[in-house]
């Protein structure tokens, strides 16, 4: 991947991040245990996903009531209360929003 395709890519994050700052996500599904290290979370009895414990954590932190923007806030928080190294909120807007977006692309998510 060239330096320009990076920059591209960054630039899509923010643009995404810019679009869904002030809505919010409300999870969707259930949560029906884990394999391995990943979390299981079902939308019906036909469709499961697997999810990394990041994106499991950043799905049951939405519940509809809090911005993007928000819970970003929060989670730079929470995380840098309960570990050794404070996590800034700029770092993790791409993480988050990617996350936030692949999971309503399979329908884990919905905005309100």
């Amino acid at each position: 991947m060239s330096e320009e395709e990076v920059g591209k890519e960054e630039v899509n994050v923010s643009e995404m991040y810019e679009k869904i700052k002030d809505k919010k996500p409300q999870r969707l599904g259930f949560s029906i245990g884990m394999e391995g290290e990943n979390y299981i979370v079902a939308l019906d009895e036909n469709r499961a996903y697997m999810l990394t414990a990041a994106a499991y954590y950043v799905w049951s932190l939405c519940d509809g009531s809090k911005t993007l923007e928000e819970l970003i806030k929060y989670m730079s928080k929470e995380l840098s209360e309960n570990t050794e190294t404070p996590m800034k909120e700029e770092e993790l807007i791409e993480p988050v929003t990617l996350i936030i977006n692949q999971l309503s692309e399979v329908g884990l998510l919905k905005f309100t």
